[in-house]
């Protein structure tokens, strides 16, 4: 007898319906999984049987063949466990089931030894599979329910145990259980108070130019003394970006899901990602890839900020490979059995000395570097790179008037508003969600129109400062976003000569 039941297959971040088809018949007993499933997939059988066998049900004596379908696309993850459960308890008629059941609803779930349901990866990606396809629910652990439930319009059925199965599948009926999520509570604990702009001393020009990263979405290179406040200042950037929306907190749930990030704590991700990868971080690590094609930092870091601390310990091949992330907002990952494509909608935020002693912007202190020695380490930052950062800037340490002030600062809710009011700014411009380091070639010339004095103004900037057509248009777009912050509609000479300052350090 064949049963078969409908459940989810994913490679990369890409979804597809999957058919889970169950063979048992007489013969010598044996128990095959075909249709390219992975390590874990195969690792499964024991898992099924022990946890079969421990929810007081009986297995069969018989010939046992699985089939995941399509065969010609390779199965990943151990939310195949329940499927396969299903389709041979149903099979060997130990449950009785109401066909419609199998046919309208998706299954996914981990089976432990003893029979439970545990959680798993890519619930998400099902529910939104299921609501496309018109399916009429999923059937998922319940540790999985705050996953399911983001996705409306469907039912989430939530299991324990076989029992639970069962049950369901022999009456039909489910115990619907919402979860509720205060976004009111959200918004006000979106960061760390400790991690508050008030707490900075100094360093306004850095504090300047974060708020003009977290309002267009722009890239920032700070190149400073060790000590002087460059981590601490990308740590509160944080603070100042915009609460993340409905649509977000789907697509970073779903990344994060599929990644195996998730967990009872954190079931759903609520607020925009800040990744820190290691300078010893692998290429795969950060950028994605392997044999079974794995999300990276970079991907990780999607609607929030990615920052790399000591940029130039990195290896130059993963800085290079930053450049269509930067660039396009989307890798392309080929190998030899596969391409995928992950988002990389990422603000960068980066960070290093000015040479390898630290000390060669500081006029208080000795630099043991030679002019060459500095040269070489900056090196390290290509051109293609330094173009694809909007905003560079140098900082040195604070002086002692500075350290010892205790005036008012603003705070991080202050800026936040400004941020916020820009934001709002540029999606009634473009109609979208589209931020200003976003605009092409054809949204620049609509959008950043600027008169003969400042067209002369920037003529004797790229000359000057020997910028490319890409610095040019990134010099730009910062115009703009100042511009927005100002709430201003034309951009103005102050505009400008701001956005080329920060271009001054180009090499």
């Amino acid at each position: 007898m064949i049963v078969k039941i409908k459940s989810l297959g994913y490679f990369g971040i890409d979804s597809f319906l999957t058919e889970v088809e169950v063979d048992i018949s007489n013969g010598l007993p044996t128990f095959n999984i075909v249709g390219l499933g992975d390590t874990t997939i195969n690792e499964s059988k024991e898992r099924i049987k022990a946890g079969i066998r421990n929810s007081g049900y009986k297995l069969e004596p018989k010939r046992i063949t699985v089939n995941l379908t399509p065969a010609n696309i390779k199965k990943v993850g151990t939310h195949f466990d329940l499927p396969i459960t299903v389709g041979i308890l149903c099979g060997q008629k130990t449950f009785s089931y109401k066909e419609y059941i199998l046919e309208n609803y998706l299954f996914m779930g981990e089976i432990s030894l003893s029979g439970d349901l545990k959680r798993t990866q890519g619930i998400v990606n099902g529910a939104i599979i299921a609501k496309d396809l018109g399916y009429k629910g999923i059937v998922i652990p319940f540790d999985n329910l705050k996953e399911g439930n983001l996705i409306k319009g469907i039912d989430v059925i939530v299991v324990k145990n076989l029992k639970d199965i069962e049950n369901f599948l022999t009456t039909g009926e489910f115990q619907k259980i919402e979860t509720y999520i205060n976004d009111n509570e959200e918004i006000e604990n979106i960061y760390d108070e400790d991690l508050d702009f008030s707490h900075v001393k100094g360093q306004e020009k850095a504090k300047r130019a974060l708020e003009i990263c977290a309002a267009g979405g722009h890239n920032f290179l700070m190149i400073g003394t060790p000590g002087c406040g460059k981590t601490m200042l990308a740590k509160r950037i944080m603070s100042i970006l915009p609460p993340i929306t409905e649509e977000e907190k789907i697509e970073l749930t779903k990344l994060y899901s599929i990644a195996g990030k998730l967990t009872e704590e954190n079931p759903i991700i609520t607020k925009r990602p800040f990744r820190t990868p290691h300078h010893t971080s692998s290429g795969v690590a950060i950028i994605g890839g392997g044999r079974t094609p794995a999300l990276g930092e970079i991907t990780l870091a999607n609607k929030g900020v990615l920052f790399l601390d000591e940029v130039v310990e990195f290896k130059k091949d993963i800085i290079e490979n930053l450049r269509e992330p930067l660039e396009e907002k989307k890798i392309s990952i080929t190998r030899a059995g596969y391409r995928v494509e992950f988002p990389t909608d990422f603000i960068l935020i980066a960070a290093c000395n000015p040479c390898k002693c630290g000390f060669s912007l500081e006029p208080s202190e000795i630099c043991t570097c030679t002019p060459r020695e500095i040269s070489n380490y900056m090196k390290k930052l290509s051109g293609p790179i330094l173009d694809r950062i909007d905003l560079k800037i140098e900082m040195t340490r604070l002086s002692e008037d500075e350290l010892l002030d205790n005036i008012p600062r603003e705070t991080s809710e202050e800026i936040r508003k400004r941020v916020i009011k820009a934001r709002e700014i540029q999606k009634e411009r473009f109609n979208s969600d589209k931020l200003n380091s976003h605009m092409t070639r054809n949204d620049i010339e609509k959008f950043v129109v600027l008169g003969e004095n400042l067209k002369n103004l920037l003529k004797t900037a790229i000359k000057n400062l020997n910028l490319s057509a890409r610095a040019y248009d990134r010099i730009l777009k910062v115009a703009r976003t100042i511009a927005d912050l100002s709430n201003s509609e034309t951009i103005e000479k102050e505009h400008l000569f701001e956005a080329i300052s920060y271009r001054i350090n180009e090499r």
